[in-house]
């Protein structure tokens, strides 16, 4: 559904694909080893997400370009 955020906290490409590390505060994050943390890969994320936000430092040169 789309009522739930989840934090975007790291990246990797392994074994051809794009994983992205997911923090996540929902009841369902804590049962397994991670504990509220998940890989998801790419095409999964594309396909779910709705929104984007990213914090302005992180994209402070693309930022520059449009003043």
């Amino acid at each position: 559904t789309d009522d739930h955020g989840i934090h975007l906290v790291g990246f990797q490409h392994r074994a051809g694909h794009d994983w992205f590390l997911i923090k996540d505060s929902g009841s369902s994050a804590y049962e397994g080893k991670a504990k509220g943390y998940y890989f998801f890969r790419e095409d999964y994320v594309k396909l779910k997400m709705l929104t984007a936000l990213v914090h302005k430092d992180a994209v402070k040169e693309l930022l520059a370009k449009f003043k």
